[in-house]
């Protein structure tokens, strides 16, 4: 991935280069490649002081995301358990497509396949197990929820909790879960918490399609404010912004606690705010055009990750019941 700052911006660079790594957590773009680039690398390679890259690192390894091993580099930390059965479905995967080409060599089409797995794959399973959602946001949470809900056909008895909410659980009440799922990104924060028995899985989080449209929809005369609850993810999500709408021209970016947040309001027609801003907007006077710039979970990732878990997770289960 690559990491990439922006000098015009109201954030400082260690704060932009730690928002840029933990948005490529969060995306997946370190789901291949785990290796950062060497303090004195990325320092070359941004134009910018060691020890600001290494402070900027620092922070990433208290917070658990990153490791540096002596003489092998820096990585992007991973769950052990997760990095195992992942790299067990990619051997699956692999010996699917030889599958694949043994049944071509006999004249046997994709669809001959399709067709056994639709025989033996019932439209929907239950999980006998709780499980629960951890994030900024509970109407988020239960957004993501619905989504994984309705892309693996599974019925599940689900809960939601912000991460102060989280902090603030009984232990016997985490207990009641099977299984965790979270922002890529926060894992060690719930993991601090958790036993190393129970599973935390974090779907790569993407633009949403409606976003998306949105966003392609504007005119490029539009004047856009754009408003982050978080100052280091300010880069990622104006990044994201012009990859999906590169004709749009004056763009201003601001932080949530700004002083002058009122006031820029007031002037710009179009307004597109990060999730976790809803509810303190809510009192001011909307703009022209006024939108969330909303994520949904990466559906590769559920399918191709988190549903053979699921369906491995449940099987334990239901053998350990007896």
């Amino acid at each position: 991935m690559k990491i990439s700052i922006d000098r015009t911006l109201p954030v400082s660079i260690q704060a932009q280069i730690v928002g840029a790594i933990e948005y490529g957590i969060m995306a997946g773009s370190f789901h291949h490649d785990a290796t950062l680039p060497s303090v004195r690398a990325l320092g070359k390679m941004l134009g910018v002081a060691q020890l600001t890259v290494s402070h900027a690192y620092n922070m990433l390894k208290k917070k658990g995301l990153i490791e540096t091993i002596p003489g092998k580099g820096t990585y992007v930390v991973r769950e052990r358990k997760v990095h195992v059965f992942d790299n067990q479905v990619e051997g699956l995967r692999q010996r699917f497509q030889q599958l694949l080409v043994d049944g071509e060599a006999l004249g046997l089409s994709p669809s001959f396949f399709i067709g056994l797995l639709n025989q033996e794959t019932p439209e929907t399973f239950n999980l006998p197990f709780k499980i629960v959602f951890v994030g900024n946001s509970n109407r988020i949470n239960r957004s993501y929820l619905d989504t994984i809900r309705k892309t693996l056909s599974f019925n599940v008895e689900a809960e939601s909790y912000t991460f102060h909410e989280f902090d603030e659980l009984q232990d016997e009440v985490l207990d009641q879960y099977a299984l965790y799922l979270t922002i890529p990104h926060c894992i060690p924060r719930l993991r601090q918490r958790l036993p190393e028995k129970i599973q935390i899985y974090a779907p790569y989080l993407l633009p949403s399609e409606n976003t998306r449209m949105r966003l392609a929809s504007l005119s490029a005369e539009s004047r856009v404010l754009l408003i982050s609850r978080f100052g280091n993810f300010i880069p990622a999500m104006l990044e994201g912004v012009r990859n999906f709408a590169p004709h749009l021209g004056e763009i201003k970016v601001i932080t949530l606690d700004d002083d002058g947040l009122q006031k820029a309001l007031a002037v710009w027609s179009v307004v597109i705010y990060s999730t976790g801003c809803h509810s303190y907007l809510q009192q001011f006077p909307s703009s022209e055009v006024m939108f969330e710039y909303r994520h949904t979970p990466d559906p590769r990732y559920l399918r191709e990750i988190l549903l053979p878990a699921l369906h491995q997770y449940t099987q334990n289960y239901l053998r350990q019941k007896g």
